[in-house]
């Protein structure tokens, strides 16, 4: 179903194609589990790489899947490895089938439309085609969220994960909300990778002159008290509402790290998923993530032992179990 409204008009490759395989088997393990720890440092430059080994190890279990991008153009002109739409869909196998990719800048579109233009006919490893449904949404993402579920190209059955990756307060909490709620029970919710700008997020709030913005984006009136907070404790707050707001049953906040601010935390990538190994999947993707890079990349942090929520000591991964 293609929106009604000629600014939220979509360009479509291929034919719908039907619902592929069953989502993920339910685990018959209920118990808590503890997980492994990241502890090498994900550089800002490098996000888009762990992005693109950790859809590939998802797509590798799923065997099919659908990907939406809220903000899909390319962030750093001239840094291709940086851009997570181009490497999600150079990623092998090639059996994410469904792509929304959704953009608002008119340079962000012009270079999503080359992207889409640019792709090869997609075959498996033997060379049998395989159908793949490309989709450019013009315009907010905000506003089209609720047109690209209502289509049901997403179906219930399959599983789908969401990149809201913004640049700072582009992304209103009722979209996230739509987003977790489309799927009904028992089937798993639409995963999600959450990017929480964190290292200019102070000076960025000292400078808002219309509320309505913030009201948004925080969706509740007490986005004041940020001010006064850390950004371990913001990023901490936003992981636990993604738990007991919007019912994952797992949310953890990875931190995105910046040489060329003194190797300051600048962003938290949290994680929100109904599926009991996506932690374990998110640590792979990590360390092969890391095996890539140059050895002087891969510094590795001490964790500080905790036995209940797995936070390491300084601003690190915040994680909590089921």
């Amino acid at each position: 179903m293609k929106p009604t409204n000629s600014s939220a008009k979509i360009e479509d490759s291929n034919k719908p194609v039907r619902p592929l395989f069953p989502d993920l088997p339910p685990s018959s393990n209920a118990k808590a589990r503890r997980f492994g720890r990241i502890r090498s440092p994900i550089w800002s430059e490098h996000k888009a790489k762990f992005i693109q080994q950790y859809l590939r190890i998802f797509v590798q279990i799923t065997k099919h899947g659908a990907y939406v991008d809220g903000f899909a153009g390319p962030q750093n002109d001239g840094q291709v490895e940086a851009w997570s739409a181009e490497l999600v869909l150079k990623s092998e196998p090639k059996w994410l089938r469904h792509f929304f990719l959704c953009e608002k800048s008119t340079k962000g579109l012009a270079a999503l439309r080359r992207l889409k233009k640019s792709q090869p006919i997609p075959r498996d490893r033997n060379g049998k085609k395989l159908y793949r449904n490309i989709e450019i949404w013009p315009g907010d993402f905000n506003k089209n969220v609720a047109e690209i579920l209502k289509g049901g190209k997403i179906t219930q059955k399959e599983a789908a994960f969401c990149l809201l990756d913004q640049r700072m307060f582009e992304c209103h909490w009722e979209t996230v909300k739509k987003l977790a709620a489309y799927k009904n029970e028992p089937n798993k919710k639409i995963e999600l990778l959450y990017f929480l700008g964190v290292g200019w997020l102070h000076r960025s709030l000292s400078g808002i002159r219309y509320t309505e913005k913030m009201d948004k984006w925080w969706g509740r009136k007490d986005w004041q008290q940020l001010k006064t907070m850390t950004h371990i404790a913001i990023a901490d707050l936003m992981r636990d509402r993604f738990q007991k707001e919007l019912g994952y049953r797992f949310a953890a906040a990875y931190p995105i790290y910046d040489r060329e601010n003194g190797n300051r935390v600048m962003y938290y990538m949290i994680h929100a998923s109904d599926h009991e190994d996506a932690p374990t999947l998110m640590v792979r993707a990590h360390h092969k993530a890391v095996r890539s890079l140059p050895k002087e990349t891969q510094e590795v942090f001490q964790f500080a032992k905790n036995e209940e929520t797995c936070i390491p000591e300084s601003e690190g991964l915040l994680q909590q179990k089921f």
